[in-house]
């Protein structure tokens, strides 16, 4: 092989090595895992983490104001439940019925207070069966 040939092969895994390092650090920075509420239980006190959870029903404090506190419980384990504390903006998806999907960034606390930096609430599936109440074509009369 020529020295050019040399040169040119280096260059070309250089490159390789530059761009297989980039994919790398993107996919590993824009993947973002979060806790289940009984996880995070078993974990204990955690600083920037997230937890996903089901609105309890009844349970949000504050609610139009930008103090608000809710709790949440695993989808699996409704046993399993913390309570979240946020300061900020809250999202017009947030409402305070049950089975309402939240995602929460922020500290769990020794006490066992989830302290949220970050809100979102997940929207309800648009494509949920409607119940029908009409009556089928064929039993319709003319």
């Amino acid at each position: 092989m020529s020295s050019r040939g040399i040169k040119i092969l280096i260059g070309a895994v250089v490159i390789a090595i530059a761009l297989g390092a980039l994919l790398w650090v993107g996919i590993s920075k824009s993947t973002v895992y979060y806790f289940s509420v009984a996880e995070l239980r078993a974990k204990g006190p955690a600083v920037d983490v997230r937890v996903s959870g089901q609105l309890v029903a009844g349970s949000v404090k504050g609610l139009g104001t930008t103090d608000i506190s809710f709790s949440i419980h695993d989808r699996d384990h409704t046993g399993e439940i913390v309570s979240v504390t946020y300061s900020g903006a809250v999202p017009d998806s947030f409402r305070d019925q049950p089975g309402t999907e939240v995602v929460a960034q922020g500290d769990y606390l020794a006490g066992g207070t989830f302290q949220a930096s970050t809100l979102i609430a997940k929207c309800p599936s648009k494509y949920q069966a409607a119940t029908s109440t009409s009556t089928s074509p064929s039993s319709t009369t003319r």
